[in-house]
């Protein structure tokens, strides 16, 4: 399954991180992190198994879902960011910048990592924090792909979208 070191890894990040099985059905969470259960509200116990659509409120996410498909299927995508209506288990609703990125073990997509951000708050101190946080989760998760025979695919051009994304909520 997850390898210990990513485990550990996820487990001390301080944005919220997920991980989904690319090759079984419907991609379930295998795992997530503290950081994901205090965004969602939702234990681990409740999330793991499942497809984070669970997070999308009752009439769905709209059009980006089909762009999630796609990024699912199409092996020349290897990273992209949504932006995404989710709701908490308390039922508060907000919008999820999630950053997916593909890891590939032995030529074939085997997990996907998921980082999620409340954008729905537009407190710059909050970007910037998730902005150098996942920055330096992404080089230390690349170092530890590395080193288990698996390759993160992409990351920093998502990465840099995602920041632009954010520098251009700051303006509003």
């Amino acid at each position: 399954m997850l390898a210990d070191p990513i485990i550990e890894f996820m487990q001390k990040s301080g944005i919220s991180l997920s991980v989904a099985d690319a090759r079984a059905d419907d991609v379930p969470l295998i795992a997530v992190n503290a950081a994901f259960e205090n965004l969602t509200g939702y234990s681990n116990d409740e999330i793991v198994g499942r497809n984070c659509r669970f997070l999308q409120p009752e009439g769905g996410a709209g059009p980006v879902r089909e762009r999630m498909r796609t990024f699912l299927v199409d092996d020349s995508v290897k990273e992209d960011r949504f932006l995404i209506p989710n709701v908490r288990k308390d039922g508060t609703p907000f919008l999820n910048l999630l950053y997916m990125t593909k890891i590939r073990r032995n030529g074939r997509d085997t997990f996907i990592i998921g980082s999620q951000f409340d954008f729905s708050k537009h407190d710059r101190r909050g970007h910037d924090g998730y902005d150098e946080t996942l920055r330096k989760d992404i080089r230390e998760l690349g170092s530890l792909a590395g080193e288990m025979g698996m390759v993160t695919l992409g990351t920093f051009r998502s990465l840099a979208n995602s920041a632009a994304l954010i520098a251009e909520a700051r303006l509003d």
